[in-house]
């Protein structure tokens, strides 16, 4: 059996969490190899499976990446399904969730009709975060305070002119202690990482790190899950205090997310095993 490790040509070989993948599988009789999305060489018919791992340049060109994503789809086992990367490239996503019943950061949905000062104002928020619908890894993300408003206020509006804009008070739980993720693959809960606030001006720990998730988290994780309403191979489940101390959902990841697999000594053979249970 064939599978392709789907990746993004500036990571032809795959990022380094996930090259253990390869002899994880081989162990089960399963060949697998890089394949970049953009390549029009790739044949996915010939793949028993395509797994999407490092495709982490598809929030930069969304619309390519679904007509790849349908194709591939049609080719051949596409992991997780097209119509869940289809949903979660776009953080309406986060919108669905609530509507189920799953805590999430408050949100304001901005559409440019209120100043970011008037939002911040109306939500009685001194520092907040504020991203593009469709981002990842950070992109174009901007931390603000009342303070800083001059400074944000263009970039804000350029933002919404584009496309709809989150706005989300910044959790200064994040910054002191971390979010954690909890991984979970094939619908299971296998590891977790304690990781470092992207947007704060220091880190009080250079990186990710194992960590225990609570029961608690556990439980929210698999209540995220459970709202997708389908299948899906791996998830990536991060998770932090909101201001008020509550449990909620920052993001739910199903697109590319990096799973760590190298904090946990038994992921990868999990994850491939997991991979295995899907294929003929």
């Amino acid at each position: 059996m064939d599978v392709a490790l789907v990746t993004h040509a500036g990571l032809p070989e795959l990022a380094p969490d996930e090259r253990p993948m390869i002899p994880a599988l081989a162990q089960l009789g399963i060949q697998a190899r890089p394949a970049v999305w953009t390549d029009p060489d790739v044949a996915w018919d010939e793949y028993d499976a395509a797994i999407v791992r490092s495709t982490w340049d598809y929030h930069l060109r969304r619309n390519e990446y679904l007509e790849w994503v349908d194709r591939a789809a049609r080719s051949t086992r596409l992991w997780n399904p097209a119509p869940v990367l289809r949903w979660n490239s776009h953080k309406s996503y986060l919108r669905d969730l609530e509507q189920r019943g799953v805590p999430i950061i408050p949100t304001v949905w901005s559409d440019g009709s209120r100043t970011l000062e008037e939002v911040l104002a109306d939500q009685g928020w001194e520092n907040a975060v504020f991203k593009p619908v469709v981002s990842a890894a950070a992109h174009r993300t901007h931390r603000v305070s009342r303070s800083s408003l001059a400074t944000a206020e263009p970039l804000y509006r350029a933002l919404c002119e584009e496309q709809v804009v989150l706005v989300q008070p910044y959790l200064e739980s994040v910054e002191r202690h971390g979010e954690h993720s909890l991984i979970f693959l094939d619908g299971v809960f296998s590891h977790a990482v304690d990781r470092p606030a992207v947007l704060a001006p220091t880190r009080e720990f250079p990186g990710e790190e194992p960590v225990v998730a609570p029961d608690s988290e556990r439980a929210l994780g698999i209540r995220a899950l459970e709202a997708v309403g389908v299948p899906t191979l791996y998830a990536r489940v991060d998770v932090a205090r909101d201001g008020s101390g509550s449990l909620c959902l920052m993001e739910l990841e199903l697109v590319e997310p990096t799973l760590f697999l190298q904090s946990a000594p038994a992921a990868g053979a999990k994850f491939a095993r997991a991979i295995r249970s899907h294929l003929p």
